[in-house]
């Protein structure tokens, strides 16, 4: 598949492609032959290819320390503590830093697939949240649910940007709490 993406501009699928697709019931006879004619318009922003670039060694560790540690607050103290002891601790700056705040969350992304700990959305908030506490920088926790079949998510933010997730998957969700 690959050496046919990248052979000259136009080329018609090979035959064991096209075999496959239709056994994966992927094309149809109607469809139009594969080509790999619009292969050069498709782009990856700079933004992408930078989150791509592999964790440096000592924040992957430090990023499994955060993910660790919410890990077990969750599962040795009930979350209304944990909750009250992230009200009481000092107020970071929330505004004026997003750009610095930006590249902590995505270090702390790039790292958090090597953490070998399942992603939730509780546990990746506060070990994020952590992240840049620890950082100097501020972000909000939201809670938010749907009621319709129910669900619950949580996410960071700031005035300015989601830090941990995607406007079309909060914006489901009506927030009901926000620390």
């Amino acid at each position: 598949m690959l050496t046919w993406l990248n052979v000259r501009h136009g080329a018609p699928a090979p035959d064991a492609i096209i075999d496959l697709l239709g056994k994966a019931r992927v094309l149809q006879r109607s469809d139009p032959v594969p080509t790999n004619a619009l292969r050069d318009r498709v782009r990856i922003p700079d933004t992408l290819v930078q989150a791509r670039e592999a964790p440096a060694r000592g924040s992957a560790v430090a990023v499994a320390r955060q993910v660790t540690a919410a890990w077990l607050r969750l599962r040795c103290s009930p979350l209304h503590l944990i909750l009250s002891r992230r009200r009481m601790r000092t107020p970071l700056p929330v505004l004026g830093q997003l750009d610095a705040t930006l590249v902590e969350a995505a270090a702390f992304e790039r790292s958090r697939p090597l953490v070998p700990i399942a992603r939730n959305c509780l546990l990746d908030s506060l070990a994020l949240d952590s992240w840049l506490a620890r950082r100097g920088y501020g972000a909000q926790l939201v809670f938010g649910i749907m009621p319709e079949p129910f669900a619950a998510h949580c996410w960071l933010q700031t005035p300015q940007a989601l830090l941990n997730d995607s406007y079309d998957h909060v914006s489901g969700f009506t927030p009901i709490l926000a620390l």
